[in-house]
């Protein structure tokens, strides 16, 4: 699962990724300020490399974490949400769709 939730207070966004449950790890985040659940998508293929996506198209807008590696300021949650939103939330099945 990955999620994106939002400071607004401090005008700030934090990504990541977690696997169950992730009421424990999104109250942890709360309790930090980061209250608002912009996105918490559970059919992603494989939620840690869109992690390692979203943190390479950041970097490559020259764009530096606030704290840590996955804590930014907000003006980066409209290329964040982009990428979330638009990336393939199932894998294909090969030959399904295809002339053989």
């Amino acid at each position: 699962m990955l999620y994106v939730v939002v400071d607004e207070v401090h005008d700030a966004v934090k990504f990541g990724i977690t696997s169950g449950d992730p009421r424990p790890r999104l109250a942890v985040h709360a309790r930090d300020g980061y209250d608002t659940v912009a996105r918490l998508v559970t059919d992603l293929p494989d939620a840690r490399e869109m992690e390692r996506r979203i943190l390479a198209a950041l970097r490559d807008a020259g764009e530096q974490p606030i704290r840590g590696r996955e804590y930014y300021p907000a003006r980066v949650l409209p290329m964040v949400l982009d990428l979330v939103d638009n990336s393939p939330r199932e894998t294909p099945t090969p030959g399904v769709g295809f002339a053989s």
